[in-house]
């Protein structure tokens, strides 16, 4: 735990000199306009050498424009950490819109994330940190998406959040001619419990590729969040697992991660 805590307060400190940005988390508590959050997520690695200081940590922030566009942003950087080294990586930067509407509980996101991502050992923590959101940390160029958000009321304290899209993304491909077109389909469903201090999510979350000659491993995660429902300060903390190493094999994928928004303008 103390380890993380200097994950998230390193990290911290350095998104906090770049300029803030959102939003493609489904971690932070939905449909709040005018948000700064700062998540920091600790993923199972495969390496033995791996510390549980390595990880990822997005800033992410919400403006709105009016009642119904609103502008979002988001910085990832990651962070791989053993015993004798540490390498520190940023992501690809997310910009977007999101139209809601005015008579149904919808956003419509319509962002794209500019490539920035260099090599090095960061990216390994980095990618499997990005649950939830876009891919952050891959070798791609621009990568539009476009993302539909739906709100059911489940009685007066319950809710259903359902997310789905499309992504575009194409990358060079070394020893071969042209490139390689990467259409994936990101989806979330999230249950939340309005309690009276604290809300809590149960969470399933996957990005799908649905084109490629070489696909990578679709990644299944479910997570449970919980968060204090506090009136500008919202911290909470999340711990879940990959599904996909659940089913195949048994074996317990862990990740958590601190999480906490700020909400300003209201």
């Amino acid at each position: 735990m103390r380890d993380l805590f200097v994950l998230l307060t390193a990290i911290a400190g350095m998104s906090l000199l770049a300029v803030p940005a959102q939003g493609q988390t489904i971690w932070s508590r939905p449909y709040q306009p005018n948000q700064i959050a700062l998540e920091a997520i600790v993923p199972d690695l495969p390496a033995d050498d791996a510390s549980v200081a390595s990880g990822a940590a997005f800033l992410t922030a919400t403006r709105s424009l009016n009642d119904n566009v609103e502008l979002a942003a988001e910085l990832p950087v990651a962070r791989y950490a053993t015993d004798a080294d540490a390498s520190t990586a940023v992501g690809n930067p997310y910009v977007g819109f999101g139209l809601s509407s005015s008579s149904l509980p919808i956003l419509l996101e319509l962002g794209l994330r500019i490539p920035a991502t260099p090599t090095n050992e960061a990216l390994r923590a980095g990618r499997r940190a990005d649950m939830g959101r876009t891919a952050a940390f891959r070798d791609e160029s621009v990568a539009p998406s476009v993302l539909l958000n739906g709100r059911l009321p489940l009685g007066r304290r319950a809710s259903l959040r359902l997310r789905s899209g499309l992504t575009y993304a194409s990358a060079e491909r070394t020893g071969t001619d042209g490139t390689e077109n990467r259409w994936r389909l990101p989806y979330s469903a999230q249950l939340w419990w309005n309690g009276e201090r604290f809300m809590t999510g149960l969470s399933v979350a996957g990005r799908p590729r649905l084109s490629s000659s070489s696909p990578d491993r679709t990644t299944h995660r479910a997570v449970v969040s919980v968060m204090l429902d506090g009136a500008r300060v919202q911290p909470g903390l999340l711990v879940g697992t990959g599904l996909d190493p659940l089913v195949q094999d048994g074996r317990f994928a862990a990740v958590a991660g601190l999480t906490v928004s700020l909400s300003y303008s209201r």
